[in-house]
């Protein structure tokens, strides 16, 4: 929350509002001309320092000219990591006027609601989207005629990979995550999924039998409520913390591959301070993988999809159906990078440790990728680099009828694709996995078999 001088006050709410963003006078004083006294009261803004003047205590230094402080109520979250600086509060407009004067301040937004956009609860059947990721052509027919098989190239699945959930959070006993998911942090204290969204994500991305990714470890970071609604300022404060436990594992020494952010939640517009953020996890070298968003509009006109395609080294994923088409809500334009299966897609739920459902969004097309993004961490050079790592996604995607991009894992790349980017692929250790689900809404699962490895 943010406050301001003199009559800074706090506030809260969620509600749809638009983004503002105050301009920063680049050549006024950073001292404040009058003193302030806070008082509670006005509108949520997100406070982004400049990246050029990132020092220790910076924030601290701008929160006792509002009369503030990293724990006084009106605060809501302060970002404290290596890429990006910043801190979020219920303020009035004395003190925007006053961070508008602060040369060190690079950016005042007003905090925005993010939402985990419409999902839609479809007819289950089988998790045709592995199928679709890891074949050459699109899977035409009734799902009743697939044969359901998963095929990958490298056995290890995402081993060493931490794949953060940023959502409505994960329920990390459910049977697919065989022990290798955990809830980290929650934005309002409660760790569990109250919605079932994170933990429908979840399994996509890394669960051992509807998942891509199924070695790899899961960690929720919860940023959305019961009713797949939150604040920017949570999302942003969720992604601050992932950079600096990405910047921790780092320093620990342990066999630590890399880590991917997968957010299928987006806005109503763009959020400058969102992709800044992004920018920032980017720049820490953490993968970011998210939905383009399910209005059928231009996914640019939205955050955290603005950052990808054209724009940036984020990767945003639309939707598309078993036949290869664009689903009719999936988002578009210059900034999607690729489409993954979204429609239809069973996988786990919340409830009981065997139940799972069936839901069409990006938000089921993301993690898709998302999972795809830890399988070809295996390749070291890919890991270090979310930029050389979305070429090699657009390099080995197959090409859908209106040009677009379809999301694959590589196992049908061209060999030239293979050689440019050192692949992780092998034709001689090609492995299937036979998924399969019961047909009705919430059941238990039927089962997998390794038919070959």
């Amino acid at each position: 929350m943010w406050r301001r001088f003199g009559q800074c006050i706090a506030l809260a709410t969620l509600g749809l509002s638009v983004s503002s963003v105050v301009a920063i006078p680049s050549q006024l004083s950073s001292q404040p001309s009058q003193p302030s006294s806070h008082q509670s009261g006005g509108e949520e803004h997100i406070v982004v320092i400049d990246k050029s003047k990132l020092v220790p205590a910076k924030v601290e230094e701008i929160l006792r000219q509002l009369d503030l402080n990293t724990t006084h109520p009106d605060v809501r979250h302060v970002f404290n990591n290596s890429y990006f600086q910043g801190f979020s509060a219920s303020m009035k407009s004395h003190c925007l006027d006053l961070l508008a004067n602060m040369t060190e301040v690079a950016m005042v937004e007003k905090a925005t609601t993010v939402s985990r956009g419409n999902v839609y609860s479809t007819r289950p059947n089988a998790p045709w989207g592995l199928q679709r990721i890891s074949t050459a052509s699109a899977l035409k027919g009734s799902e009743s005629s697939l044969d359901y098989t998963y095929n990958f190239a490298d056995d290890s699945l995402g081993n060493g990979v931490d794949i953060y959930i940023l959502d409505t959070g994960l329920y990390a006993q459910h049977n697919v995550f065989d022990g290798r998911a955990n809830m980290l942090w929650s934005f309002d204290g409660d760790m569990r999924d109250n919605d079932g969204h994170g933990t429908h994500v979840s399994g996509t991305a890394a669960g051992s039998i509807l998942g891509v990714a199924s070695k790899a470890q899961l960690y929720g970071v919860k940023a959305l409520d019961s009713n797949g609604l939150g604040s920017s300022s949570d999302v942003i404060a969720g992604i601050d913390y992932v950079i600096r436990r990405h910047e921790e594992q780092l320093r620990s020494g342990k066999d630590y591959t890399g880590s991917v952010i997968s957010m299928s939640l987006a806005t109503s517009e763009p959020v400058q301070a969102i992709d800044t953020a992004v920018s920032a996890a980017l720049g820490a070298g953490i993968h970011v993988c998210v939905a383009a968003g399910n209005n059928g509009e231009d996914a640019c006109q939205s955050s955290p999809a603005s950052s990808g395609g054209s724009k940036g080294s984020a990767i945003t994923v639309g939707a598309i159906d078993m036949d290869n088409q664009r689903a009719s809500f999936s988002n578009h334009g210059s900034c999607v990078d690729l489409y993954a299966p979204g429609v239809n897609i069973i996988s786990s739920w919340i409830g009981k440790p065997n139940m799972v459902n069936s839901l069409s969004g990006t938000s089921m097309a993301t993690p898709h990728v998302t999972g795809i993004i830890a399988y070809a961490m295996k390749n070291k050079t890919l890991a270090a680099s979310p930029s050389l790592m979305k070429k090699w996604l657009r390099m080995t995607a197959l090409p859908l009828e209106d040009g677009t991009l379809s999301a694959n894992n590589g196992i049908h790349a061209s060999e030239k694709s293979r050689r440019a980017m050192n692949a992780p692929i092998n034709r001689a250790r090609i492995g299937q996995r036979n998924v399969w689900a019961s047909s009705t809404t919430k059941v238990p699962i039927a089962g997998v078999v390794q038919l070959r490895k």
